[in-house]
């Protein structure tokens, strides 16, 4: 386990592998910054987002979707041209959070009132966004904290947190449609960690983040933990496989009072 990168973030989220270019993406939410990591050479670009910023996806094109306050984003890296492209949440109180590609293609994406879930006793709720050539449509709707989503090999399941429930749900996922239709709870979360980003390996399992809990845990889908990466701080927000053989594991975290390295990127070999 290893840091390689921090830049005193508060929030640091969503991370993504670009297996083409070799580079990591992730996003600062409450700094409004888009990070282009080498995980190697340690270069960094950094790209600057229009408020708050939710999440980052990967276009086949090599291009940056970003869910910022204002609205729905596509920059060229290497341009730097920046298009904006449509607004889905016209609520001021609420803002974008974790979000991917489905398997064919649509954006998905959600939101969470900008107020903290564990401190306000009542928030705005969010829903779940889908986008897909020009029109969006919602998914869910009366959600508290809209977070990770995975889905598996041949994306017929769709996995989604909603982080107050502490469980990681399954859908039954229309690759034609893109409609969704719950079918369980397939993981529960014990302890003292909240399940924030997610992601889902070759093997079809699930790897899970815990806010406050110190760790990412892999899951297979029957609910049993395989196994578990323990880090030096408590908010650990979300993950992704990457490097040449996606033999590593990308985890982002978040800053707090009592962790000296919350906020930073790690990296772990698996292999």
């Amino acid at each position: 386990m290893e840091p390689i990168f921090y830049a005193g973030s508060s929030l640091l989220e969503g991370p993504i592998w670009d297996a083409n270019n070799k580079l990591v993406y992730c996003v600062s939410i409450e700094q409004g910054l888009i990070y282009q990591i080498n995980p190697n050479s340690g270069e960094v670009q950094t790209f600057i987002t229009d408020g708050n910023v939710g999440c980052v996806a990967l276009t086949p094109e090599g291009n940056l979707m970003s869910a910022e306050k204002n609205g729905i984003y596509l920059t060229n890296p290497k341009t730097r041209e920046k298009t904006y492209i449509t607004q889905f949440e016209s609520d001021i109180d609420l803002r974008y959070n974790d979000g991917r590609f489905d398997p064919v293609g649509r954006f998905l994406v959600g939101t969470k009132s900008e107020k903290d879930y564990f401190v306000e006793e009542t928030i705005v709720k969010g829903k779940l966004f889908s986008y897909h050539n020009g029109e969006h449509k919602v998914l869910l709707d009366n959600l508290l904290i809209s977070n990770g989503i995975g889905f598996s090999h041949n994306g017929e399941k769709m996995y989604f947190i909603d982080t107050p429930t502490k469980k990681v749900a399954q859908y039954k996922y229309d690759l034609n449609t893109g409609d969704m239709l719950f079918e369980k709870y397939i993981i529960d979360i014990d302890g003292e960690g909240w399940p924030d980003g997610m992601c889902v390996d070759l093997d079809g399992n699930i790897w899970v983040a815990e806010w406050e809990g110190s760790r990412v845990r892999k899951w297979d889908v029957e609910g049993n933990v395989l196994d578990e990466i323990k880090l030096p701080c408590s908010r650990v927000t979300s993950c992704c496989l990457g490097g040449e053989n996606l033999d590593e594991l990308f985890i982002t975290t978040a800053r707090s009072e009592k962790d000296i390295l919350g906020g930073a990127l790690f990296r772990k070999k698996l292999k």
